[in-house]
């Protein structure tokens, strides 16, 4: 029964392969001096120009004092700049000159991790697990 098999525990493979995913990225996002973390903050920033702290921490399911952790440190590096929301007291994020630098030198180390997974497991696979954790992320 799938209730006994420890070995389909779908949250210990579930994290298992989130940590080497994560350290596969993060052997390229090492060459610039950024974390996989922060590479992703910076990718979310660059996309969600103009949105509060809280509709980025939604779009990627990250608690809101976690993104704030995290975007302090791309602030103290120059990397992103704070303004004020439009309503409310929030406040949305930008990249700076050298924030947005840093991203298009980081995209070609992404998509060499990207291209290398895509390579190991096979186009279809790689393809397959990406509709699978799509799915995952809306349970």
């Amino acid at each position: 029964m799938i209730e006994d098999d420890f070995s389909l525990c779908m949250l210990a493979n579930a994290r298992k392969a989130a940590r080497a995913v994560s350290r596969r990225y993060g052997r390229e996002a090492r060459k610039i001096g950024l974390t996989p973390a922060q590479f992703s903050v910076l990718t979310l920033i660059q996309q969600g120009q103009g949105k509060t702290t809280g509709e980025l921490a939604d779009f990627c399911f990250l608690e809101r004092t976690t993104l704030i952790r995290n975007i302090a440190v791309l602030e103290r590096d120059e990397l992103v700049v704070a303004g004020a929301a439009e309503e409310g007291r929030g406040k949305v994020y930008s990249l700076t000159a050298k924030g947005e630098a840093l991203v298009t030198k980081a995209l070609p180390l992404w998509s060499k991790a990207q291209g290398d997974l895509a390579e190991e497991l096979g186009r279809d696979a790689f393809l397959d697990a990406i509709r699978v954790l799509k799915v995952l992320s809306t349970v």
